[in-house]
């Protein structure tokens, strides 16, 4: 496997966009099977969104869409690979925040995001939701802030990973509430969500799927969710915003490809990314994982992650977020 500091071996460079280009009009695309690059391990729900689209776009285009399990790097090692590619739309990247962090959060990467990729569509809108081990006094997130501020220092935060989303999640919500707590990174959301079972842990702001059952059967207690309004997947769990005007930090996930793929072909992918998201059997597949499927065009998606890119460079400066290479 690639080491880590082989791997971030080369300057980012600028945050320039480079804009699409087309050649000519591909009507017979696509006329073999699209490599799907998803930058996680299989099984995980990251994973199972890509695989419920790519079955969809199968079934409708009449070519295979070959999911690869590229893990690894905090999802540098799949861009690497996409960034690669020849750019004729047959090998396309599933993006979540991770790709919209690591542009700030790594010093030197093989690859300039913004200039190397080229976003095709948003795929989905997932809430995180913030929890506590039951052990902690606070039962909702007024309280839990009054508690945090009595006990500065003393509450231990979980993520799983220094400059995840989690990680970010929680240090937003320090920002801009003023309260300190200790942060303790984990390797993957298992082991920090075991930590919290466990009382090691107090407070973890976590993806809502892998929570469902542990919040079922009140092994945790919710605080609220990360999204801008109450969640139809978990109705009696208030905004975080409801308390804290502002706060958000939804989860979401999208396709790119390499940079210089012919916009009617990006067009053409964004439209069927549209028609999969719409779909009733897709929709219903994705509410029973606990996500919203949205659908954007490229232009949409690329303003949007522009923004998430502003957004996460905002926090790690202000937290002084640094990976260790």
């Amino acid at each position: 496997m690639m080491k880590r500091r082989d791997f971030l071996r080369v300057s980012a460079g600028g945050l320039i966009a480079a804009p699409f280009i087309s050649t000519r009009a591909w009507a017979a695309y696509p006329d073999k099977q699209i490599h799907w690059i998803v930058p996680y391990p299989p099984g995980g729900t990251t994973d199972i969104l890509a695989r419920l689209v790519a079955q969809f776009l199968s079934d409708r285009l009449g070519q295979q869409f070959v999911i690869e399990n590229r893990a690894g790097g905090g999802n540098n090692i799949g861009t690497d690979a996409v960034v690669r590619a020849a750019p004729d739309g047959y090998t396309v990247l599933l993006v979540n925040p991770a790709n919209g962090i690591n542009t700030s959060l790594y010093k030197k990467l093989p690859f300039n995001f913004v200039t190397d990729i080229a976003p095709m569509a948003g795929i989905t809108r997932v809430p995180n939701v913030m929890e506590v081990n039951p052990n902690v006094p606070a039962k909702t997130v007024a309280e839990f802030i009054t508690y945090a501020k009595a006990n500065p220092g003393k509450i231990n935060m979980a993520s799983s990973g220094i400059g995840t989303s989690v990680h970010l999640s929680g240090e937003l919500f320090m920002a801009m509430t003023g309260v300190k707590m200790t942060h303790v990174p984990f390797r993957g959301n298992g082991p920090s969500s075991a930590a919290l079972l466990g009382g090691q842990i107090d407070l973890i702001i976590d993806g809502l799927a892998p929570q469902l059952g542990n919040i079922a059967e009140h092994r945790v207690r919710v605080l609220g969710v990360t999204t801008k309004e109450r969640t139809p997947f978990l109705p009696d769990a208030p905004a975080v915003s409801e308390t804290l005007p502002g706060y958000q930090f939804p989860m979401w996930v999208g396709l790119f490809a390499p940079a210089k793929t012919p916009r009617d072909i990006v067009a053409r992918m964004s439209a069927e990314i549209a028609k999969a998201v719409r779909d009733p059997a897709t929709k219903q597949r994705y509410t029973e994982v606990k996500v919203d499927a949205v659908g954007s065009t490229p232009e949409e998606f690329d303003k949007f992650f522009r923004e998430q890119l502003k957004f996460n460079e905002d926090i790690i400066k202000s937290a002084n977020i640094q990976q260790q290479d």
